[in-house]
C-alpha cells in the first residue's frame, strides 16, 4: 500500500499543532481498552479549544477513551461513508469515492482527502474538523493530533457494532438502531423470497479478477458482496470455498488462474465489474463453466460492492436479491 510522503510544511504544521496541544489541559484519556462503551456528556475543558465546544461526550474505542464533541459541526470521515449518510450526518471531508457508491449523491461536493487509509494530514488540518472518524491504524496514526480522533476497526466488528459505535459518537442512538432494525427486516424478506423461488439453497461464488488472473472471495467480511451473501442471506459457496469461509479469521481471499477457476464456481457467479475490464466471453476456459453457459453472471458494479457500510450493504442487498430472482429460470 502507498504511503504518503510528507513535505516539509506538513511535518512544520503537524509539529507546531503538537506543541500547542501539550501545553493544553485535558485530552484523551489513555484508559485501558474496555468492550463496555460507556458516553458521559460534560463541560469538560477540551484539548482542542478552538475546536469544539465546551459539551462533550466521551465514548470507549479502542484506542482507549476519547473526548468527543456532543454535537459535532465539522466532522471527517474515512471509509465508513455510509454509516455516517445512514445517521443522517453531514461531513465537510471524506475518503475518495468510487464512481457507483451507493452514497455518491448524498456526499456530491464534500471535499475528498484521497484514499481511506492514506488521507492527506494537511488537507484535513486545512477543514479545521472538530471530530476524526477513521478505520485504519495508518490513519488514526496520521490525524489524531489535528481534533479529537476515533479509530473504529471496520473489518474486525460487526455491522452491528460498527452503526451502535457510531451512533453513540453523534449521539444518535435512535436513529442507529431504527437503520439497523429496517436492515434486518429486509434481510428476513429478501431470504423469504429467495427460499420460496428455490435459490437460498444454491452456491455462490464471488470473484474478481481478468485473464491474468481471478480473486476468489473466501471469507463473510471481505467485501465485494460477501456479507450479503454468505452472512446475511446465508448461502454457501462451492465446497472447495465454503471450507476456507467457515475457517477464515480475517478477511480472506485467494488468486488463482483462468484455467482452474471452474472448479471455484458454483450455481451463480458475483464478478465484480468496472470500466475497461478485460471480456473474457471468448475465453474457452470461461465459457465452458455451467453457470456461465447458462448465463448465471451476476454483474456487480465495483463501486457499488467495494463498501461495507451499512448503507452500502442495504443496496447490496436489493441488487443481489432482484439479479438472484431474475436468473432463477435458468437452471
Amino acid at each position: 500500500m502507498k504511503r504518503i510522503k510528507k513535505s516539509s510544511l506538513i511535518l512544520g504544521t503537524l509539529i507546531s499543532l503538537t506543541l500547542l496541544l501539550s501545553a493544553c489541559s485535558g485530552g484523551v484519556n489513555p484508559a485501558s481498552n474496555s468492550s463496555a462503551s460507556t458516553t458521559n456528556v460534560s463541560a469538560s475543558a477540551s484539548p482542542y479549544p478552538d475546536k469544539i465546544s465546551t459539551e462533550t461526550r466521551t465514548v470507549s474505542t479502542v484506542k482507549g477513551d476519547v473526548v468527543v464533541p456532543a454535537e459535532p459541526k465539522r466532522v471527517v470521515v474515512l471509509y465508513m461513508l455510509g454509516d455516517v449518510v445512514a445517521l443522517g450526518v453531514n461531513p465537510v471531508g471524506i475518503s475518495e469515492i468510487y464512481d457507483g457508491a451507493a452514497f455518491s449523491e448524498q456526499l456530491k461536493g464534500v471535499q475528498s482527502l484521497g484514499h481511506w487509509d492514506e488521507a492527506n494530514p494537511e488537507a484535513v488540518l486545512s477543514l479545521e474538523p472538530d471530530l476524526i472518524i477513521v478505520s485504519s491504524e495508518n490513519s488514526y496514526k496520521k490525524l489524531k493530533d489535528i481534533a479529537p480522533t476515533v479509530f473504529i476497526p471496520a473489518d474486525q466488528i460487526t455491522t452491528e457494532a460498527r452503526i451502535q459505535k457510531l451512533g453513540e459518537i453523534f449521539g444518535k442512538k435512535k436513529e442507529a438502531d431504527q437503520f439497523m432494525e429496517a436492515f434486518n427486516d429486509k434481510v428476513k424478506a429478501s431470504r423469504e423470497k429467495l427460499q420460496a423461488a428455490g435459490i437460498l439453497d444454491k452456491t455462490v461464488s464471488i470473484v474478481e479478477g481478468e485473464r491474468k488472473g481471478m480473486m476468489v472471495i473466501e471469507s463473510k467480511h471481505y467485501g465485494r458482496g460477501s456479507q450479503i451473501v454468505y452472512d446475511y442471506l446465508g448461502m454457501k459457496a462451492p465446497e472447495i470455498i465454503q471450507k476456507k469461509i467457515d475457517l477464515a479469521k480475517d478477511v480472506e481471499s485467494e488468486t488463482v488462474s483462468l484455467e482452474v477457476i471452474p472448479q471455484y464456481i458454483g450455481d451463480f457467479v458475483l464478478r465484480s465489474t468496472w470500466e475497461g475490464m478485460d471480456n473474457l466471453m471468448d475465453h474457452p476456459v470461461w465459457n465452458r463453466i455451467p453457470a456461465v453457459k447458462a448465463g448465471r453472471i451476476i454483474e456487480a458494479p465495483f463501486g457499488l460492492f467495494y463498501y461495507t457500510d451499512l448503507y452500502s450493504l442495504s443496496a447490496q442487498l436489493d441488487y443481489v436479491t432482484n439479479s438472484l430472482l431474475n436468473n432463477a429460470s435458468k437452471f
